[in-house]
């Protein structure tokens, strides 16, 4: 888990992932900072030998910019078939862009360091991509460390 001290008031991207076995709903959020643009799902390359969470590459208007399901990487469970809401949030995170394929944006919000929870604990795998938890008049929003989420992700398209 992440020990980044979240400070000041932060503007957050919040976004569904539907889980299929579960029939659940989570919301994630990611700073605005990082978030380049929201896209339709469109045509995605694949490419040979990614990693089962890479679906290829995309064109952004002449950059070819690698696409990641972000529930695979989190380890839902899916049926593969993306929902009619699907988007893909292109992040730019270090000055490399990624396309993140999500279920459905919700919107974009404010949310202040008292309502982050950071210090959470168990045995999670997926817990090493979390800055922590805001919650926010009632629900629960898990916000994504995406320098850590992406970290393989570029290598291993270039890889292939």
């Amino acid at each position: 888990m992440s020990e980044t001290i979240i400070e000041g008031n932060l503007q957050i991207v919040v976004f569904s992932l539907l889980d299929s076995k579960l029939h659940k709903r989570e919301e994630y959020g990611v700073l605005i900072e990082q978030v380049r643009e929201i896209r339709p799902l469109e045509s995605i390359t694949k490419v040979p030998n990614a990693k089962s969470y890479v679906l290829g590459v995309m064109n952004l208007r002449g950059m070819i910019v690698p696409v990641i399901d972000v529930k695979e990487k989190l380890g839902f469970s899916s049926d593969g078939i993306p929902s009619p809401k699907a988007r893909v949030l292109v992040a730019d995170v270090e000055g490399q862009l990624t396309g993140l394929l999500i279920d459905e944006v919700d919107q974009v919000m404010r949310i202040t360091p008292k309502e982050v929870e950071t210090s959470l604990s168990g045995g999670l795998e997926s817990l090493e991509y979390v800055k922590g938890v805001a919650k926010i008049s009632g629900r629960l929003v898990v916000l994504l460390d995406m320098e850590k989420l992406l970290k393989d992700t570029t290598s291993s398209v270039q890889g292939a």
